[in-house]
């Protein structure tokens, strides 16, 4: 009930500074025209549309060029945060499309979702999986996640392996649980512990990870992953399935298939960015 009432608490905050922003952004475009044409010319842009003094088209075309001078690019995505999107910051996931047209135009089938990223060496990978939760549009990377509780949740990220390499646990552990993933947006969690679940020399290598972390309310939260691991290239891709501890329990079966649905494979050379 406690982290019920801690993702309401966020999800409240969230929008609420969404709101705050709003009005800031206003209060800057006031100030805009105050500044550059004088308040009399605030006044006379700002006449209903139609009249002597200004057309629909002039008052539509200045609150545009006003708009992109204030509003830096990217500002849509400042909401971005740890898993279930909320968060300080926008959390570093690796994720790199191959297509970011593509991408944003990807849509979740019976089959699950499929997406062309980059490793970080530029070998394309297509990767895919399988969860019941809805697919989020997010600039933060690729999420699906329960968005009636906000408990249960599965997203990808991608670190650099050097080719050859064996997968350790430690560059796991770098990788999903420092202060720049998804589950650092409050400070690092703690009390890790990993180990390999799945048959030797699986694809994908599953990991199951236990973890402390805080809630947007502060609170400390136990919770269990499946980690998914597949090697494309020099990139490490991972799918991350979570909940809470207390959830894990009656939920490890259907957790374990999002996990085991996770596929990546080398994708065909074409001119797009991997040339």
């Amino acid at each position: 009930a406690a982290e019920q009432l801690d993702n309401s608490l966020g999800h409240y905050i969230a929008a609420l500074n969404m709101k705050v922003t709003a009005i800031v952004w206003l209060l800057q475009l006031f100030i805009s025209f105050s500044l550059s044409w004088g308040f009399g010319a605030v006044k006379r842009s700002l006449i209903i549309p139609g009249t002597a003094s200004s057309s629909r088209a002039e008052f539509l075309s200045s609150i545009v060029a006003a708009s992109s001078l204030l509003v830096p690019v990217g500002s849509t995505h400042a909401f971005d945060g740890g898993v279930g999107g909320l968060g300080k910051t926008r959390p570093q996931t690796g994720v790199v499309f191959r297509d970011e047209e593509a991408a944003a135009a990807t849509t979740q089938s019976k089959l699950g979702v499929s997406y062309e990223l980059l490793a970080p060496d530029g070998s394309p990978a297509v990767v895919s999986f399988n969860a019941p939760w809805p697919l989020l549009q997010t600039a933060a990377g690729i999420e699906s996640r329960d968005i009636g509780g906000g408990f249960e949740s599965a997203f990808v990220q991608v670190t650099e392996l050097q080719k050859g390499s064996e997968i350790k646990p430690a560059q796991l552990k770098e990788a999903i649980f420092s202060s720049k993933g998804k589950f650092g947006m409050y400070g690092s969690p703690t009390d890790i512990k990993l180990r390999l679940v799945s048959p030797e020399n699986s694809s994908p290598a599953i990991y199951l990870a236990a973890f402390t972390t805080l809630t947007p309310g502060l609170r400390e939260s136990d919770r269990k992953a499946y980690i998914s691991a597949k090697t494309v290239g020099n990139g490490l891709f991972l799918l991350v399935t979570t909940t809470t501890a207390v959830r894990f329990t009656k939920l490890e079966s259907s957790l374990r298939r999002v996990a085991e649905s996770f596929l990546v494979v080398d994708a065909p050379k074409t001119n797009l960015r991997n040339q």
